[in-house]
């Protein structure tokens, strides 16, 4: 696979380009602890780097014009700022290979909706990294019995849940033991670009999570289900739904801990309904790459640190 962060920036402006690329070069191009590029109207460019917001670039700010924002936004969308309409209403788009770009702009309204976004002030691209090795601590866990168990990881936003689960799933899903897989990628975000192309791994795009497990459990005989960033209630009624099949669930959700997670209408049905065995809360000191979790198995009450 590509250098994910160097692929993309054929997409930004010139200079951002050029400040990048010497940013990597000072780090002994060690590309896989960038998580971020940032661009902003009328104000400095960062790159989030190990934890930290890098904002200078040989002692400078780069700073970029609306106009450019608009023309790197039109890249991105191979020029069909159109395709993309639906989802950048949302505030978000997800390009090729897994980059998910956030978008911040004016709101054209139409009643309580979002009609258009115009007039773009910024640009967020999380850079995806499948990064091998980040999930065997939690293989005793999670193959105990010697089957895969369900589990909930959770986390604060930009700690790595991705990141995690993909490894996870090509990790549960590749040789000697490989599991049949369905990895229900909403956003794009899990199957960058030969990820799983050695696994056992079937994938749903674009399909919204509940209907996603859905289909997966009734058409794919999935011997587990992958997804990321769950939360609401229709998807938690979805799960449910789907869940009477038995088939293990693994997914991800935003919160700082179990009684944050709790108090998501949604993660409360779940979590009364014994869904996931396991709750994996997961961190990292700050600027660090190695993962910590808090383990609670839910059929023990135990709770262990890993």
């Amino acid at each position: 696979m590509d250098d994910p962060l160097i692929a993309i920036l054929k997409y930004v402006p010139p200079k951002v380009s050029l400040a990048a690329s010497a940013f990597l070069r000072s780090t002994r191009e060690r590309s896989a602890y960038v998580s971020e590029l940032r661009l902003r109207a009328g104000a400095p460019m960062s790159i989030t780097f190990c934890g930290r917001n890098i904002c200078l670039f040989d002692g400078k700010p780069v700073i970029c014009t609306e106009s450019e924002l608009m023309e790197t936004l039109q890249r991105l969308c191979e020029d069909s700022v159109h395709t993309y309409s639906e989802t950048v209403r949302e505030g978000y788009l997800t390009a090729a290979n897994g980059y998910r770009v956030g978008i911040c702009g004016r709101a054209g309204m139409q009643g309580e909706a979002v009609r258009s976004v115009y007039g773009v002030t910024s640009l967020c691209i999380r850079i995806p990294h499948a990064v091998r090795g980040v999930c065997d601590r939690l293989l005793p866990y999670l193959l105990d019995g010697g089957g895969p168990q369900s589990a909930l990881l959770y986390a604060a936003p930009h700690v790595g849940k991705t990141t995690l689960i993909r490894d996870l799933a090509i990790t549960l899903s590749s040789t000697p033991k490989a599991h049949r897989a369905a990895i229900v990628d909403t956003r794009g975000e899990l199957a960058v670009q030969g990820a799983f192309a050695s696994c056992l791994a079937d994938v749903l795009y674009g399909y919204p999570r509940g209907k996603g497990i859905e289909i997966a459990t009734r058409t794919l005989s999935p011997e587990v289900i992958f997804c990321d960033e769950i939360g609401s209630v229709d998807e938690a009624n979805d799960i449910l739904a789907a869940q009477n099949s038995g088939v293990p669930l693994i997914a991800t959700a935003h919160a700082g801990s179990v009684s944050a997670l709790l108090r998501r209408p949604g993660l409360r049905r779940l979590y009364d309904a014994g869904v996931f065995r396991y709750y994996i809360g997961v961190s990292r000191a700050e600027g660090g790459s190695r993962f910590s979790f808090a383990i609670l198995d839910t059929e023990c009450g135990e709770e262990i640190a890993v």
